[in-house]
């Protein structure tokens, strides 16, 4: 089991990275036995990582669409500036 939890939390990671690159900003993550989700704590956008042997994956709007909301407050500062 300890392998399982050090993979779920090496992907969580990876995933973390991804979604902080298009802007999001995740809350704490549900952790099943064999996958973990997230949610932005912004857009709702999410990200799901998945524990396996032979290929681990992750998959979510979260690591391949940039945060609506985050480009919204951008658009909104440039515009009172």
């Amino acid at each position: 089991m300890a392998g399982i939890a050090h993979q779920l939390a090496t992907l969580r990671r990876i995933a973390e990275f991804s979604a902080q690159a298009c802007g999001h900003s995740l809350n704490a993550w549900r952790t099943n036995e064999y996958s973990s989700t997230a949610g932005c704590s912004k857009c709702g956008s999410t990200v799901t990582v998945y524990v396996s042997l032979p290929q681990p994956d992750m998959e979510g709007t979260a690591l391949n669409a940039e945060c609506v909301a985050t480009k919204r407050g951008e658009e909104w500062a440039d515009a009172a500036a």
